[in-house]
Formats: structure tokens, sequence, C-alpha cells
């Protein structure tokens, strides 16, 4: 993977084959999260809808309950700590929006990933992200790294240095871990968590100099 660069088309950022398939696949399982723990999951294609595949708003707000799993939690928090009545009035009337967004954007990601594209796993090619797409790619891969970093159970900077020393000596020294590993599905997420939080930070920081740049 090389990190997102300027260019006349856009942002763009070097990645595999492999790498572009299984973020995407992660990206799709963020979005079927989202929807079946907000209720919003449906098989048929909402009217009007902006990107295939996002569900329409049809619950009543009476019937808008908060996520039960503490990963989507932390994409949908509660407004207040100490108020509840407050949390879910905020709740009934914002969450439904907030995740057709999010979902919209995820599913941006996931489309930009999976078009076109070598077969061959090991073979690069870019990802272009449209400077009018930059912020919801940005926020899109946010949103993943916030749910993988509660698979992870990560709550802090120092956490995260941590995973990132452990994935990058386990890289050096060459091992792979066994298919039947008691910690294989944490060393996959932490692979996915890192590849995710490198591609957003290039992004973010190219967006950040831009501003900085432009006249005021």
């Amino acid at each position: 993977m090389r990190p997102f660069r300027r260019a006349r088309r856009g942002y763009v950022a070097e990645l595999s084959t492999s790498e572009r398939l299984v973020l995407a696949h992660v990206v799709g399982d963020v979005v079927e999260l989202l929807q079946e723990q907000t209720g919003t999951a449906t098989g048929e294609e909402p009217e009007g809808a902006q990107i295939e595949g996002v569900a329409p708003l049809s619950a009543p707000p009476q019937d808008v309950h908060a996520p039960t799993d503490p990963a989507v939690l932390r994409l949908l928090p509660d407004a207040s700590r100490e108020d509840g009545a407050v949390s879910a009035e905020f709740r009934r009337f914002t969450q439904g929006d907030l995740v057709a967004e999010k979902a919209r954007r995820l599913l941006l990601l996931a489309d930009l990933l999976l078009a076109g594209g070598p077969q061959d796993a090991d073979a690069s090619s870019p990802l272009v992200v449209r400077p009018d797409d930059a912020r919801r790619v940005a926020g899109a891969l946010t949103d993943v790294r916030v749910v993988l970093a509660e698979r992870l159970d990560l709550r802090d900077d120092d956490q995260v240095e941590e995973l990132h020393d452990e994935v990058l000596a386990r890289e050096a020294a060459g091992t792979e871990p066994q298919q039947d590993a008691p910690d294989a599905a944490r060393r996959f997420l932490a692979s996915v968590f890192l590849l995710s939080g490198w591609l957003q930070e290039s992004l973010v920081e190219l967006m950040l100099a831009e501003v900085r740049r432009a006249p005021r």
C-alpha cells in the first residue's frame, strides 16, 4: 500500500487487489452491522436512494432505540451521559439520518475499492478519490476504524501505538498466524485497522494542507 498523494484527478493511493477486497469486505460488514443494529436493513432498493443498497428511514421516531452493540454505540453515541431522556429524544430525531449518511459514504468507499483494478492479488492499482468525495471517504474510513477499535478493545493512543509496533514487528520477522491460531482474528482486524488508518491519515493530511494554503 502507498498512501494518498495529490494528483490532477484527485487524491490517489496505491492498493493491491487483496488489500482492496479485504477492506471492501470489512466496509460492507460495517454497513450491515449499522443497519441491523438500527433496524434499517432491507432487501429492497429504496425509492430515490442516492446509492444502491441504503435502506430508507421507515421506522417512526418512537421505534428508534440505542444500539446494543458497543461498536455501533461508539458510532452513534448518546447525546448526554447524565440525562437519558435527552439522549432518547436526540436519538429519535437524528439517528435515522446519521445512519443513512454513514451507510452512503461507506458504500461510496466500497464502490471505489471495488472499481476496476488488476486480477492479480499482489498487483497494485490506483485508488482515486475525487476532491468532492474526499471528506465522505475520510469519514467512512474513520467509521471503519471506530468499529475495529472496539473489536480490538483499543481505548487510547498508547494502545494503538503498541498495536502498530506489534504488527510491524511480526511483518519484519516474516511470521504469519496459523489458520487455527486463537489470535488469528485479532491479527486480521489489526492489519485492517492499520491499513485504514494509514489511508485516512494520509488523505486528511493532504486535505488539511490544501486548506492551509488556500487564500483567506
